[in-house]
C-alpha cells in the first residue's frame, strides 16, 4: 500500500511531505525524502543473513551519517542567513539504515525468558516533535517566517517523482531544507528518487518474500506448532509480538500481568521457532528475494551508490568548512 500525506509543521504553515510505504506483513515504515534521519540505529540489521546480501543492501546507506550531519550544518548556516535560529538535530555516530531493523523474529527461548518481546517499550506513544530551535515561543507571525525559511513557502512547488518499483516520492523545492539537499545531491528529483529507492528496496523484497509459497509454508508449521501450544490464529511471529503489545495496551505497562503473558508468549514462539527451524528458513527465502530485488534494481542500485558517494565528498568539503 502506497500513501502520500502533507504533514503541517508545528512551526508554521509550511507543509512537508512523505512517502510511506508499508509492508502488509511485519509492519514495516518507511517515511522517505523529508524523514528525519536522526534517529537512533537499530540493532545489528541482518544480522543473521547472507554477509554479502548484508553489504550489498547496508552499502545502500553508506555514509548517511557525514551526510545528515552536512545537511544539518547546511540548514544552519542558510537559516542564520535569514535571521533565524536553527539548532541541529543530533547525529548518528554510524550510518543508519532506516529499513533494516532488526528481524521481527529468531528469539532463542533463553532470550525469550530473559527479555521477551521488550514490548513494554513499543505499547507507549510515540516521542513528539522535539522544538530544539525554540520556535513554539516565537510570535504566529514569526514562526510562521521560520517554517518558510526552512521549507519554502506554502505555495512553492513540491518536487515529485514517479518511483521505477510504483508510488511516488516528494521533497520541499525551495528554503533551507531544499537548498541543503541541492548542494549535497545536485538534483532534488534524483534525491527524492534514489534516496526513496534506498529506503524502499529492502520493504519490496521482504513484501515478495512474504507472499510467497515458501513463506506460507513456514508460517503455517509455526503456527501449527503455536496452536498446539494454546497460542491459536497466530500467523506468523510478527502477529505474536503485535498481540504482545496489544496486551501491554490493554493492562498497562506496569502489571506484571501484561509482562508474564509476554514472556510465555515469546517462550512458545522461540520454542516453535527452534521445532520448526523457522529463523533459518525464513532467513534463506528472504536473502533470495533480497537478491532478486537487487539484481533486478541492479541500475538504480548502481546511480543510488554514485549520489551518495559524490554526496558523501561534498559533505566532509562542507563539514570541514564549519
Amino acid at each position: 500500500m502506497m500513501r502520500r500525506s502533507a504533514r503541517k509543521s508545528v512551526f508554521g504553515g509550511a507543509a512537508i511531505v512523505a512517502v510511506a510505504l508499508v509492508a502488509s506483513s511485519g509492519g514495516y515504515l518507511l517515511a522517505t525524502a523529508d524523514a528525519d534521519q536522526g534517529s537512533p540505529e537499530p540493532l545489528i540489521p541482518l544480522e543473521h543473513h547472507d554477509p554479502v546480501v548484508r553489504k550489498a543492501l547496508l552499502d545502500l546507506f553508506s555514509g548517511s551519517a557525514t551526510r545528515y550531519a552536512a545537511q544539518e550544518e547546511l540548514v544552519r548556516r542558510c537559516m542564520a542567513g535569514r535571521g533565524f535560529t536553527y539548532v541541529k538535530n543530533p547525529v548518528p555516530t554510524v550510518d543508519v539504515a532506516p529499513t533494516l531493523g532488526q528481524d521481527p523474529y529468531g528469539l532463542t527461548p533463553e532470550q525469550a525468558r530473559r527479555t521477551g518481546y521488550n514490548s513494554a517499550e513499543n505499547a507507549g506513544d510515540s516521542p513528539g516533535e522535539v522544538d530544539r530551535s525554540g520556535v513554539s515561543k516565537l510570535s504566529a507571525e514569526q514562526q510562521k517566517q521560520w517554517g518558510e525559511a526552512y521549507f519554502g513557502p506554502e505555495d512553492a512547488p513540491e518536487v515529485t517523482v514517479d518511483l521505477p518499483g510504483g508510488g511516488t516520492a516528494g521533497t520541499t523545492s525551495e528554503g533551507c531544507l531544499a537548498e541543503a539537499k541541492k548542494r549535497l545531491y545536485g538534483s532534488l528529483s534524483d534525491y527524492a528518487t534514489l534516496n526513496s529507492l534506498a529506503g524502499n528496496l529492502p520493504i519490496w523484497a521482504r513484501r515478495e518474500a512474504a507472499s510467497s509459497p515458501d513463506m506460507a509454508r513456514i508460517d503455517s508449521t509455526w503456527s501449527a506448532c503455536m496452536t498446539s501450544r494454546g497460542y491459536p490464529n497466530l500467523k506468523n511471529p510478527s502477529a505474536a509480538r503485535e498481540r504482545s503489545v496489544d496486551v501491554y495496551q490493554r493492562l498497562g505497562v506496569v502489571t506484571g500481568e501484561a509482562r508474564d503473558q509476554e514472556i510465555s508468549l515469546a517462550v512458545a514462539d522461540a520454542e516453535c521457532d527452534r521445532a520448526t527451524d523457522y529463523t533459518a528458513q525464513r532467513v534463506r527465502i528472504e536473502d533470495r528475494h533480497y537478491g532478486k530485488t537487487l539484481k533486478k534494481y541492479a541500475a538504480e542500485v548502481t546511480a543510488i551508490k554514485e549520489m551518495n558517494a559524490s554526496a558523501l565528498a561534498r559533505a566532509q568539503e562542507a563539514l570541514r568548512a564549519q
